[in-house]
């Protein structure tokens, strides 16, 4: 999934561009609006960040795996966008505590869970997260089946725990479109600002 700013916003920046042309090298203008532009999606994903902070008890390592400055702006291409991303969360990013033989987790702020026959383990590779016997059915958080199987090399089959997508966070219609309006409203006055900057540091 992506969020882009419009054609006519494009249309803006070019008209920006040009009113500067007199007194900047195309150089300095092109380097200027891909610097603005990517800023602007960077303060874009902070607001996600910050919807999906108020409601989920996620950890600050996974919530900034959730959104990325893709494509980014480059001189002459002004096409920018963030790209939100659609894997699961393993449950581990929502501080999970052992609670005898089940999980305890807070997905949701102040609404506990308990995961049952789950426990939290580090492998070999490092990576600690919730484990359970058994494996996903399906690529729904809730198609976890609980078996008792083993491996085609006969180890006992675990599968880490995973829960949401960040597109039911992060991408409500709510923030998606305070996000668009923000980007929309904030890019215009970033690149402006920033050309002109570059203005007041030669006359100076």
């Amino acid at each position: 999934m992506e969020i882009r700013f419009t054609e006519s916003k494009k249309g803006q920046i070019q008209d920006i561009q040009r009113k500067f042309k007199s007194q900047l090298s195309e150089s300095a203008i092109k380097k200027g609006t891909a610097t603005a532009i990517n800023g602007v999606m960077k303060s874009s994903i902070g607001r996600i960040n910050k919807a999906i902070k108020k409601e989920y008890n996620i950890t600050p390592k996974h919530l900034n795996r959730i959104s990325k400055v893709s494509p980014q702006a480059k001189e002459g291409a002004l096409d920018a966008g963030i790209t939100v991303n659609s894997q699961r969360i393993p449950l581990i990013g929502f501080k999970p505590k052992q609670s005898g033989s089940c999980i305890s987790v807070q997905i949701k702020k102040g609404k506990k869970v308990l995961v049952r026959d789950s426990f939290i383990a580090t492998m070999n590779s490092g990576h600690t997260g919730v484990y359970a016997r058994g494996r996903y059915a399906n690529k729904r958080a809730d198609g976890f089946t609980y078996e008792k199987g083993k491996t085609k090399n006969g180890k006992i089959r675990i599968s880490e725990i995973k829960t949401m997508s960040p597109f039911s966070m992060a991408l409500t219609k709510s923030v998606a479109d305070d996000v668009q309006t923000y980007m929309s409203s904030e890019v215009t006055k970033r690149v402006h600002g920033l050309l002109q900057h570059k203005i007041d540091k030669v006359v100076k």
